[in-house]
C-alpha cells in the first residue's frame, strides 16, 4: 500500500471513531477537520519524509508586547512541558502561534493515534485560551503605557 493509502486508512477509521461519513485526503494530500467550531485540525501527509503532520493556527501575536508572549511561548516549549508534547511555533508569514505534530508512517501503533490527536486537540484548545489571555495582557500593558 502506498502512503497516501495509509493515511487514508488511518483517517477512515478516524472518521468512524467520531461518527464522520468520510474523512481522506484531498488531491493537495491534506485534510481538515473542526472541533467545537473553532479549532481546525490540519492533517498533511508528508511523503519526501513519510510521516502526518498535524497543526492547528492558535492566534495571531501582535506587534505590541510580542517579546513577552515569545518568551513564554519558547519557556513551554522548552524539553516539550507545557505543551505535552508537541511544539509551539510561529509562522513568520501570517504572524500566527501554530501548535503542530509529526507522526512517522507507518504507526507503530495505529491504536494510539487516535488518543494523540484527542491530547493535540486538549493542548490545542488550552493554548488558544492561554494566548487569547497573553495577547490582551499584551494590549492591556501597551495601551496603559499610552
Amino acid at each position: 500500500m502506498d502512503l497516501k493509502g495509509e493515511v487514508n486508512q488511518i483517517l477512515g477509521n478516524l472518521a468512524k471513531s467520531l461518527h464522520l461519513e468520510e474523512l481522506s485526503l484531498d488531491n493537495n494530500r491534506r485534510c481538515m477537520l473542526m472541533f467545537d467550531d473553532k479549532i481546525v485540525l490540519n492533517l498533511e501527509l508528508d511523503e519526501k519524509y513519510a510521516q502526518i503532520l498535524v497543526y492547528a493556527y492558535l492566534g495571531e501575536v501582535p506587534l505590541a508586547g510580542r517579546e513577552n508572549i515569545f518568551e513564554k511561548l519558547l519557556e513551554t516549549n522548552f524539553f516539550w512541558n507545557g505543551t505535552n508534547g508537541f511544539t509551539i511555533a510561529i509562522d513568520r508569514q501570517s504572524q500566527t502561534v501554530v501548535v503542530m505534530a509529526r507522526f512517522p508512517l507507518p504507526l507503530l501503533n495505529p491504536g494510539t493515534f487516535e488518543e494523540s490527536l484527542a491530547d493535540f486537540v486538549d493542548t490545542t484548545e488550552f493554548w488558544m485560551h492561554k494566548l487569547a489571555t497573553m495577547v490582551q495582557e499584551a494590549e492591556e500593558i501597551s495601551l496603559a503605557d499610552d
